[in-house]
């Protein structure tokens, strides 16, 4: 059977979407305030842009997997699971190898909590909440996308107003009240939206200057949401509060949506190309956030290793392009050396699948 090529398109994509992840942890975990900056431009930047785009980022991310799940003939509960399991072996690798050494440093303390944290991350969630998340919408959509289907594109695209109305924005006017909420159904409202753009529109006929357009008026509207919030009083400024609010906590915001469903597309309308180079380093790419975003790592760096004030406030924007670069290399190059090591260990202890899931 013919190797699948991989579309480096996408997976220079997922490269940039977790650097911005680590860039938006960088920022938003810091021990100093973005108010240590002394320069106005670089708090609005960081206020516009690092400090909010993490959820962004997710939902782009998980806007990719949609793309390729609903573009499948058929996805069944078999090739869910497996993909899940794909992601299990590195989850767990990590989840027991820092656990166990933050445990030997008198970092996390020996309880039944915790070794259940250790040995099943992805049920738990307490360590990295993204895989928990993940993991439940794969399960979820060998239903989800078949339910779609029956829907037809009529009623599909009917379904996409009311949710990207009530749940994109209603939801963050005082007024209303949603008893549904969760980054589940965000991550589902992602999915509904994906589909239909997957299945009935001709990406030929989308103009790339309308998509720049969309992502240069979400982030117009961030920055009015977030200065609004301090001029404003009453149900205004509470709606500006909750829409910047709402854009840093969730994928599913009006504002996350339009910039990473437009980052996508913009993406997938680039010319395709293959490179070795970029296909390798996304597939260690996942390792980066487990590994910066593994609690006492996360503290460790952020809090004790690179505060904004002991790099130098007066770097400015460039702490944000410097620092989450060099850590996000490491990180790379850590998980690197670990399928090097696992690929050698392999070969002398022959084959066995749950060590390879593990190792490689």
């Amino acid at each position: 059977m013919a190797k699948t090529i991989r579309d480096s398109r996408i997976e220079l994509l997922r490269i940039v979407l977790m650097w911005t992840v680590m860039a938006h942890h960088f920022v938003v975990h810091n021990a100093d305030s973005v108010s240590a900056f002394p320069g106005s431009f670089t708090r609005f930047f960081y206020n516009i842009f690092f400090y909010p785009i993490g959820r962004t980022a997710v939902g782009c991310f998980v806007a990719i997997t949609i793309w390729f799940v609903a573009g499948k003939v058929e996805y069944s509960i078999n090739k869910a699971v497996k993909r899940i399991a794909s992601i299990e072996g590195t989850v767990l690798f990590y989840s027991i190898a820092l656990g166990f050494f933050f445990i030997l440093r008198g970092d996390i303390q020996v309880s039944p909590t915790n070794l259940i944290d250790i040995f099943a991350p992805t049920l738990t969630g307490s360590s990295w909440w993204f895989v928990t998340v993940y993991a439940w919408l794969v399960f979820l959509l060998p239903f989800i996308i078949p339910a779609l289907h029956a829907l037809g594109q009529k009623l599909h695209l009917y379904l996409i107003v009311f949710l990207v109305s009530v749940f994109g924005f209603l939801r963050y006017v005082p007024l209303f009240w949603i008893p549904i909420d969760g980054l589940l159904v965000d991550f589902i409202i992602i999915c509904v939206l994906v589909s239909y753009i997957r299945w009935y529109v001709d990406l030929s006929t989308v103009d790339i200057r309308c998509l720049v357009a969309c992502c240069i008026a979400a982030f117009v509207g961030v920055a009015i949401s977030f200065y609004g919030q301090f001029h404003f009083d009453g149900l205004l400024g509470s709606t500006f509060a909750n829409l910047y609010n709402g854009f840093f906590g969730s994928p599913a915001s009006i504002f996350s949506l339009a910039i990473a469903i437009s980052v996508l597309l913009i993406d997938l309308k680039m010319p395709h190309f293959s490179s070795r180079f970029v296909n390798a380093i996304a597939k260690l790419c996942f390792a980066t956030y487990l590994i910066s975003d593994y609690g006492p790592i996360q503290s460790w760096l952020w809090s004790s290793l690179f505060p904004f004030t002991r790099v130098g406030v007066g770097l400015g924007i460039l702490q944000v392009f410097f620092v989450p670069t060099v850590v996000f290399a490491i990180c790379l190059m850590l998980e690197g050396l670990r399928k090097l090591l696992g690929g050698f260990i392999i070969r002398f202890i022959g084959p066995c699948d749950l060590l390879n899931k593990a190792l490689s």
